[in-house]
């Protein structure tokens, strides 16, 4: 094998390997995205959750301080 026939082996073989790892960073990329989306989806549906607990607790402690004046 000459030199310039390993030199282009080697230049083919790490350009596979640079475009492997271009295609693995835009699918990381994609993933990262879908991850943003989902984890910002709880915050809002926790925060939903939190907000409607909070009313029935404030609505409990209404009740409770009106049974409380009445008796």
């Amino acid at each position: 094998m000459a030199d310039q026939d390993f030199r282009e082996r080697v230049l083919e073989a790490l350009s596979r390997i640079e475009l492997q790892a271009r295609e693995n960073n835009a699918r990381l990329e994609k993933r990262l995205d879908s991850l943003d989306t989902r984890v910002g989806t709880l915050e809002r549906d926790v925060g939903w959750i939190k907000g409607k607990l909070e009313g029935k607790q404030e609505g409990s402690s209404k009740v409770l301080t009106v049974l409380t004046v009445c008796t």
